[in-house]
């Protein structure tokens, strides 16, 4: 009878075949225990993909493969696989790790499990089954991390170099790309702001606040020779300074009047919709007239979207509102390596009536802000700077204005990322959740 060697055999090891192809695409070696073996196809021992350099760490490695047949209680986001008890009883032997790699051959999809650290368990041992999650536990070189974690000991002082791998990180910085091109001093016999304030008033023309009173000086954007400013300074001591003499100064005070104008041009540039809070220090959304929802329609990178900024909530089991929120931001001006920046820190703003801050305003927010994961703020923080960038105000029915502009958020390319598998991996199981959710609901950012 002719010798024979079944399916089976062949699904096998197309199986150890992929595992083989995958580790070498991480930059690791794999050596394949062929012939007699008790329970392990093979070892990957750890290369520094950088160095290039061999470290003599391994980890056993046991492929279980299908064709094209379903998984055990497969749904599209786990399975289930079983195992031989005596195949555990081995693989939980000795010091050396062990991983399970299950895969179906015909659509090259590997999954795997740290034995040892997933049968730790003693419900699970019992069980002799594995709950593969889909995404998480996918065996590819989104992997390669872990496997190396696995691998070196942790008291070992082996270091491998992270993978080189480019990511954008978008912050909160959005870069002011202009302001006043000139700073006007004049002296005045006033010192006091409010009563600058009732003799502009009474003057009857329209102005802004981009102006400071300090020291018996007036110092403004505006040009102070013109009305309705040259009727509260001392024309014949107006002068005129280049905004660098403040932009670019190391001088401390000169630093903290030009902020100080910066900040009274954002407050102007933004008060036909916004309001800002003295006591919270910070700029929100006014409300609509009849106090209904408030969206905001923007061009994120990728679609058409919207976020609502005012809304009301009603109290349990009634038609009566309980309190009003409303989408707001902190404002910091900064100077980093020359340029200008406004530091975005999204928060919200509570009121009972649309104008009244709400007494409970710490508690409302504090709930809030613990239920909110990074994806949830980078979206506010991004849905801010379209707000604020000048080629977003365009539309709008007022003049584009002079004294403030925004370009774009600081975004920075770094040579090393994050892992965003393995990272959950280091999280307790309902934390790796809630984050993996959040950031599957951010539609902002490309990958």
């Amino acid at each position: 009878m002719s010798k024979k060697i079944g399916q089976g055999d062949i699904i096998g090891q197309q199986g150890i075949n992929l595992i083989e192809r995958i580790v070498l695409r991480m930059g690791f070696l794999w050596y394949a225990t062929g012939g007699v073996e008790a329970g392990t196809d093979g070892f990957i021992e750890i290369r520094d993909p950088v160095t290039e350099e061999v470290t003599n760490l391994i980890i056993q490695v046991q492929s279980k493969a299908r064709q094209k047949n379903r998984f055990q209680a497969e749904t599209e986001a786990s399975f289930e696989w079983r195992c031989e008890p005596k195949d555990i009883n081995y693989w939980l032997q000795g010091n050396a790790p062990v991983i399970l790699v299950v895969s179906r051959i015909d659509t090259d999809e590997a999954y795997w499990v740290s034995v040892k650290d997933y049968f730790s368990s003693l419900a699970r041992r019992q069980s002799h089954k594995v709950l593969f999650d889909k995404k998480k536990d996918r065996f590819d070189e989104t992997c390669t991390e872990a496997l190396i974690k696995l691998a070196v000991p942790g008291t070992s002082g082996v270091y491998l170099a992270p993978r080189p791998k480019k990511e954008r990180i978008y912050s909160n910085l959005l870069r002011v790309s202009k302001f006043s091109d000139y700073l006007y001093v004049a002296d005045t016999m006033q010192q006091d702001s409010s009563i600058v304030y009732s003799a502009l008033l009474k003057l009857g023309r329209s102005f802004g606040e981009e102006w400071i009173l300090k020291d018996n000086l007036l110092l403004s954007f505006h040009n102070l020779r013109e009305p309705p400013w040259n009727e509260v300074c001392d024309i014949a001591t107006v002068e005129r300074f280049d905004i660098e003499e403040w932009a670019d100064s190391n001088n401390m005070d000169k630093q903290r009047e030009f902020v100080w104008l910066l900040n009274k041009s954002l407050r102007e540039k933004v008060k036909s919709d916004l309001a800002y809070s003295k006591e919270k220090k910070c700029y929100y959304f006014k409300p609509n007239k009849d106090l209904t929802t408030r969206s905001f329609y923007y061009q994120s990178i990728v679609k058409k979207t919207h976020r609502d900024v005012f809304q009301s909530y009603f109290k349990k089991n009634s038609q009566e509102v309980a309190y009003y929120r409303h989408s707001a931001f902190e404002g910091q001006f900064q100077r980093i390596d020359s340029l200008w920046y406004l530091e975005i820190t999204p928060t919200y703003y509570f009121t009972i009536d649309g104008y009244v801050l709400d007494k409970y305003y710490m508690d409302k927010l504090n709930g809030i802000k613990r239920q909110e994961k990074n994806a949830a703020v980078l979206g506010q923080v991004f849905m801010w700077a379209e707000y604020l960038k000048t080629k977003a105000q365009m539309h709008l029915i007022n003049p584009k204005y002079q004294f403030l502009e925004f370009d774009e958020l600081q975004e920075f390319d770094i040579d090393v990322g994050i892992d965003d598998n393995l990272w959950l991996k280091s999280e307790d199981y309902d934390n790796a959740k809630l984050i993996e959710c959040s950031l599957d609901d951010l539609p902002l950012f490309k990958q």
